[in-house]
Formats: structure tokens, sequence, C-alpha cells
């Protein structure tokens, strides 16, 4: 992403649950137990910031006004990585519907990210990490069918 330029598109981040986090409230959507394990949660940056601001705000683990649903559940969880793929089209939806429909995975929480989306869910998790192939899958078929090749897809690694 260049400096000064908010580069928008859509992301996907991978946290990491070491324990159960039972009862954890989700803001308005209610209280939820989280088992331990793998998270993965789709989201877009089409506002003035971009990725990069969104980015910013996902590796803070700490917010003194939660403003998202994953915002409740980041300080429990270790950002892992974040797959990114910049550009004007919109891939949260196919992202959501492919993810619901793979096997390894299940959504935990209904509703969850899905304030303004179509999608069950935005959130889904593994109990066991991920297989590298399971989330290029994901990602670069909606990209080929789209035929954007025009797309920029980074995976940003986080220590933790």
């Amino acid at each position: 992403m260049q400096p000064g330029i908010a580069v928008k598109g859509t992301y996907i981040l991978v946290l990491q649950l070491d324990r159960l986090a039972p009862g954890l409230r989700i803001g308005k959507l209610g209280v939820f137990d989280f088992p331990s394990g793998f998270y993965l949660y789709v989201g877009s940056a089409f506002g003035a910031g971009g990725l990069a601001a969104r980015l910013a705000h996902h590796r803070r683990v700490e917010k003194p006004r939660p403003h998202w649903h994953i915002d409740y559940l980041r300080p429990m969880a270790r950002l892992r990585e974040a797959w990114t793929v910049s550009g004007p089209e919109r891939f949260e939806g196919r992202w959501c519907r492919a993810l619901a429909a793979a096997p390894a995975l299940s959504a935990p929480v209904p509703g969850f990210g899905a304030s303004d989306s179509r999608c069950r869910t935005h959130l889904f998790y593994s109990p066991r990490p991920l297989h590298f192939r399971l989330l290029t899958t994901m990602i670069v078929e909606p990209v080929l069918q789209e035929q954007a090749y025009h797309l920029r897809i980074e995976i940003h690694a986080f220590e933790g």
C-alpha cells in the first residue's frame, strides 16, 4: 500500500484465541462463549482511511469505545494475519458465502459483523490452524471469477 493514498479493499483477519472466552458481550448482539481456536473475520475498508487505517484499528488490542463487533472479541484474541485485496470490487459477500460453505469452518455467532450485510455472519471458526490453501482458495477464486486481475492481494503477518 502506498503512503498517503487511502487504498480501499476487502480483508480477512485471522485471529487466535488461546483459551475459552466465556460470556463475552458482543455489543447489542448479546453474550456468547468463544472456544479456543482460530477465527476468521471478513471485513471491508472503503471509507476515507482505506485498508491501512482499518488494519491499524484492528492491530490495537484495546478500544476505549468499541465500534464494530470484532472490537469486542479482539482483546481476547491474537491477531495472526490479515489477508487483503485492494481495489474497487467488494468481495465481502462472496468470501462470507465461500467460508460458510467450507466444511472445516463453523459460524459461531449469527449476525456477527453483518449489521450492514445480507450475510448470515462475518465470523468463522476452526478449532485447528487453518491450512494456507483454504484461504488462498477462498480469496483468489472470487477474484479470478470477477476477472479482476488489477487487484492487489497481500498477506500481513503479525507477531504474537
